[in-house]
């Protein structure tokens, strides 16, 4: 056993709009909101994985499904393929 082992807690890094979790073969991965981006972490390793483009506004809310990241931010919920910005879906009102 080593005598460091890597550690990261991810609610220093993180805000408070909930997490998404997602199984991916063998791994599982926890998107987290950080401000006007989101990040990719692996659930085993807690290393980052993927880092989501800066939006407008702060995110509001996140989902995950395959390789597409969806994430609500004003008023928009923007799809990313891994990093990069695949759709934008704008004038969304909520319930």
């Amino acid at each position: 056993m080593p005598l460091f082992q890597p550690f990261r807690a991810l609610g220093y890094v993180s805000d408070s709009v909930p997490f998404a979790v997602q199984r991916r073969g063998r791994e599982i991965f926890v998107t987290v909101s950080v401000g006007k981006a989101w990040q990719i972490f692996n659930a085993a390793k807690l290393n980052l994985v993927f880092v989501g483009p800066q939006l407008p506004k702060s995110i509001k809310a996140l989902a995950s499904k395959g390789d597409f990241t969806f994430a609500a931010s004003g008023r928009d919920i923007v799809v990313s393929k891994r990093a990069h910005i695949e759709g934008l879906w704008s004038g969304h009102f909520s319930a």
